[in-house]
């Protein structure tokens, strides 16, 4: 029994350290990627476009924030699995579809998103931030986007 108490409050530890950095994995600005200073001032954007950007951004924080969040409770639920004793490899393999369809959702919707913010740019715009991307400066991997994120 105290095995099993010590390894709930381990995993409830672990939780709450986790919830509370969780805003690491892109929740300001960087999903999108546009709001970055140097990214502005490069394409050189209007006060137009940055107003309609960040509008953009904030409606797809509030579209992905939710899927975020469930991604952590599944990747909770995963993290459970595995230490469990026998392990249920069909209930692993479950919950891992479930955590990538999550990512594959996140990732459609950032993507539909980039989609979205090019239109907001000019000819002379959209191909600066081409060869910026070219150079590794445009969109390219996002900053804290590694391990429990989709992006990496």
């Amino acid at each position: 029994m105290k095995k099993w108490s010590v390894l709930i409050v381990a995993l409830v530890f672990t939780a709450s350290s986790a919830w509370a950095f969780r805003g690491g994995c892109g929740a300001g600005p960087g999903l999108g990627s546009w709001m970055s200073p140097y990214l502005s001032s490069e394409l050189d954007l209007t006060e137009d476009q940055k107003a309609q950007l960040q509008a953009k951004e904030e409606a797809l924080q509030t579209e992905v924030n939710p899927l975020r969040d469930e991604l952590f409770s599944k990747r909770m639920e995963l993290r459970s699995l595995w230490t469990q004793n026998p392990i249920d490899e069909a209930k692993i393999l479950a919950k891992q579809k479930e955590i990538q369809t999550i990512q594959n959702q996140i990732q459609d919707k950032v993507t539909l998103h980039r989609l979205e913010c090019r239109q907001l740019l000019t000819a002379e715009q959209r191909e600066k931030l081409g060869t910026l991307q070219g150079q590794g400066k445009g969109w390219g991997r996002h900053r804290g986007m590694r391990g429990n994120c989709p992006n990496r």
